[in-house]
């Protein structure tokens, strides 16, 4: 039976729950929190694998699994941070917002850029791990990495930043964290949170078009964020679940939802490789990402035109209305699973599994790349490509797992421990002063 410390139930991703006011949450998002990583990695694994079967499969589901397991991490940023902060009155309330969360985002995300630079940049030509980072000259400049280090990726980008694989996602984090308070002063209810955060959605998409920037991905994952929100404020599936499943429309959504994630996928040219025979496949394109459909190419083209749009923006569209509709559902299951099945009376195991990934799970996205690089780097002696994969997913992957968790662990007690030693510092001081007062 795995053990995990008891403090570490205090510990989630994006925010601290407190133990005595949600025993069984607990334990169900640490399953949410597993249940993500644990679609994320397969997605990224791919690039570290050697047998050509293995890449394919894995290939097939990104970016899907992992897009709904980011969904799913940011469905619960929206949720625990309502939960946490659903009242910001002052000034000095928003300023102790981002201490808190920027403490708890920045320094192990500082530790993910060093290693990504070191790893991908510095020392690449001497690391053959046979994954070659994108870009790796402009995403590594000294300019970017300091975007990077502020956080400011995702803003700036595409005009003025390009954002690092995986690292990217920290940096949307941040853009939502600095909105948040924003909308909690504005919005006295649902509806006024509907609407701001609409206006907040086209005052970015104006933003973009005339200044291009603020990344894509803001407005993909933007309508995630807000829903988890409006999740945790009326509590829409604990309270009135049955009312809400028996409404027409809501029932549409559930039956369509396998014919979302078809759509979602021929969209992106995966599942057209079975429809139109004049596309076309090799593992170098699966690696790079760049498969392409001339029959769906041709359709949205001509679609487009009629509209005025190029055919990337009019794909874009279509992708993120899909993928947004999919992940919605998506998170609507997941969370009423983890709910309702999920809690104290589940087994003492798997619980304590779940804790140990979902703990883990920060420091698993943000070092899974460099380390699987590495990993690859120490074992070229393998030369059977079936071995090599084998070795990665039964060995490396566990080992990436414990070190993250450990890692985690140890940067957690080590801001508990700077804690410690600044309040007696604070309470001395006082004392001193009160004492001196006096005389």
């Amino acid at each position: 039976m795995l053990r995990v410390d008891s403090h570490l139930l205090e510990f989630s991703y994006f925010s601290y729950i407190g133990v005595g006011t949600m025993k069984n949450r607990i334990i169900a998002f640490d399953f949410l929190r597993a249940l993500a990583i644990v679609m994320i990695i397969p997605a990224h694994l791919s690039n570290f694998l050697s047998t050509s079967y293995g890449k394919l499969a894995l290939y097939a589901a990104d970016p899907y699994f992992a897009n709904m397991g980011l969904g799913l991490f940011i469905f619960m940023s929206g949720y625990l941070l309502y939960y946490n902060n659903n009242t910001i009155h002052s000034f000095q309330n928003v300023l102790s917002f981002y201490r808190k969360r920027l403490l708890r985002i920045f320094p192990l995300y500082w530790a993910a850029i060093a290693v990504f630079t070191l790893v991908f940049f510095i020392f690449a030509p001497k690391i053959n791990s046979g994954f070659v980072f994108p870009n790796a000259e402009h995403v590594f400049s000294f300019y970017n990495v300091i975007v990077h280090i502020l956080g400011l990726q995702i803003f700036l980008a595409p005009a003025y930043a390009s954002p690092m694989l995986t690292l990217y996602f920290i940096g949307l984090i941040i853009v939502f964290y600095m909105i948040y308070p924003l909308m909690i002063m504005l919005s006295k209810n649902s509806k006024q949170l509907v609407f701001y955060s609409s206006l907040i959605f086209i005052g970015f998409l104006l933003i973009s078009r005339t200044f291009n920037i603020i990344d894509l991905r803001f407005f993909m994952f933007f309508p995630i964020f807000v829903f988890g929100i409006l999740t945790c404020k009326e509590s829409l599936f604990e309270e009135s679940i049955t009312a809400v499943i028996k409404r027409p429309f809501v029932q549409v959504l559930l039956a369509t939802l396998p014919v979302m994630f078809v759509l979602v996928i021929v969209i992106g040219s995966r599942t057209t490789l079975l429809l139109d025979p004049s596309a076309s496949l090799t593992i170098e394109s699966a690696g790079s990402g760049t498969i392409d459909s001339s029959m769906i190419v041709s359709m949205l083209g001509s679609v487009a035109n009629s509209l005025g749009l190029s055919y990337a923006v009019l794909k874009f569209i279509i992708d993120s209305v899909l993928l947004n509709l999919f992940m919605i559902m998506f998170c609507i299951l997941e969370y009423r699973i983890a709910m309702k099945f999920i809690n104290n009376k589940f087994s003492s195991s798997l619980g304590s599994a779940f804790t140990y990934t979902a703990t883990a799970s920060y420091c698993i996205y943000l070092f899974h790349r460099p380390f699987l690089a590495l990993w690859n780097s120490i074992t070229t002696f393998i030369s059977n490509p079936v071995l090599h994969d084998v070795v990665i997913i039964f060995v490396a992957l566990p080992l990436l797992f414990f070190i993250s968790y450990h890692l985690q662990v140890f940067e957690l007690n080590l801001k508990k421990s700077f804690s410690r030693e600044s309040t007696p510092s604070k309470k001395s001081s006082s004392k001193g002063s009160t004492d001196g007062s006096s005389k």
